[in-house]
């Protein structure tokens, strides 16, 4: 359906009516036909007239061929995109693939005139940087500059973080933050029209990327400003988020009064949302209060059984395996902290700094646990791996306690 004729005849047969029928008393039937048989154009009035009978807005009327097809096919990748997850393995990437070939197809169509166009060529440009395919003249910062053309500002955010994602999976943090500070710079003048969701999300990436350069000062600035927001809005999202890694900041302040304060509010939040990720991120903040604050090893064992009791789990996620080889470790049961680690590896999906700080603690446990069983080879093979994967984070306490373990591994000193 190439002619404005042609569509408004589809649109009237569809909803199976006659030319009278959609003339009306504002049209008369000969005009209408001729109009549909494109030997006559409408007047503006006249075609808000037909398209408010047929029940579509002008727009689609007004569109050069395809705007249905491409709605179709825009729902039919947002709902495949949704089920695509980091790191892309071979299955994902021959799905990712198979929505990129769709979009090919057209591709030359999509002028970026068009909010459903410009979604598209979005998509296409994730799909090039995630297949790895050589770029185009086309990038993502064209993208964006047809979101605001369209006051799509919500988008801005969203494309900004898939180019910050990218960069943070390889570890490139103040790349990362880089493209969200150009984020928060564009999309400044149009805050007041903004979902308060995405104006959330840009902070939550702000806050991260701060952390992950160690800037502290910003770190907090967009913490305090996302639960500004939060709290004045009453909106629950992310809230979990921020919560815990407030939780790990206060923990790391050796912040006794501050950390049960967010302790409190990640109950709270589990209870109001009973969502079952909220209560394990509860579980591995209890533990982890629990044994680097209260130093109440034995307690950490109970917290986990509790949880696989409560949801009925057959094993621990990884975040929370740490916390009971550690206490283990700190109970002096070193075999058993050996064993239970056994199969230890750092998920794919865990990038930031902090998070994988805490994740080659494990090791370094490890480490000092073959050292107290009088294992040295094992034991160095272990702090190695732990302090290296290390070596380029920001300060932290777990940083610390790796390379206290380090010290006392290769050379007698530090940690107990």
């Amino acid at each position: 359906m190439n002619s404005l004729g042609e569509r408004i005849k589809h649109l009237r047969k569809q909803k199976k009516m006659t030319l009278a029928e959609l003339a009306g008393d504002r049209l008369t039937k000969g005009m209408l036909s001729l109009i549909e048989n494109g030997k006559a154009q409408p007047s503006m009035e006249s075609l808000r007239y037909i398209a408010e009978r047929v029940g579509v807005e002008v727009s689609s009327l007004l569109d050069e061929g395809n705007i249905e097809e491409l709605r179709e096919l825009l729902f039919d990748i947002e709902t495949e995109y949704k089920l695509i997850f980091y790191p892309y393995d071979v299955k994902e990437k021959e799905r990712i693939m198979k929505m990129f070939n769709k979009i090919s197809k057209i591709k030359e169509q999509l002028q970026g005139k068009k909010y459903e166009e410009i979604r598209l060529l979005d998509y296409y440009i994730r799909f090039i940087t995630i297949l790895n395919y050589e770029q185009e003249d086309l990038t993502m910062f064209d993208v964006i500059t047809y979101y605001e053309k369209v006051h799509a500002y919500s988008r801005i955010v969203d494309s900004y973080g898939f180019l910050a994602g990218y960069a943070f999976y390889r570890n490139d943090y103040k790349i990362a933050l880089q493209f969200i500070q150009e984020a928060e710079q564009r999309i400044e003048p149009y805050l007041h029209l903004m979902d308060k969701i995405s104006i959330l999300d840009l902070h939550y990436l702000l806050t991260v990327l701060y952390a992950a350069i160690d800037d502290t000062a910003n770190t907090q600035k967009h913490l305090d400003l996302a639960l500004e927001i939060a709290r004045k809005h009453k909106i629950y999202y992310r809230l979990d988020d921020f919560y815990r890694f407030i939780l790990i900041q206060s923990i790391a302040q050796d912040d006794h009064v501050k950390s049960q304060y967010y302790l409190k509010k990640l109950k709270q939040h589990a209870e109001l949302t009973e969502d079952e990720e909220a209560y394990g991120v509860l579980a591995f903040a209890n533990a982890h209060y629990t044994n680097l604050m209260i130093k109440d090893y034995k307690k950490v064992e109970e917290i986990m059984k509790q949880l696989i009791v409560d949801f009925n789990i057959d094993s621990l996620s990884k975040i929370l395996l740490v916390e009971v080889i550690y206490s283990y470790w700190a109970l002096g049961d070193y075999q058993k902290a050996l064993d239970t680690s056994e199969n230890f590896t750092i998920p794919s999906y865990v990038h930031h700094p902090i998070d994988l700080a805490i994740m080659f603690r494990c090791f370094a446990v490890r480490a000092l646990c073959y050292h107290e069983l009088g294992q040295k080879e094992a034991a160095k093979k272990e702090i190695l791996y732990a302090y290296h994967g290390v070596a380029e984070f920001p300060s932290s306490i777990y940083k610390t306690f790796i390379q206290d373990a380090y010290e006392k591994i290769q050379y007698g000193k530090g940690v107990k």
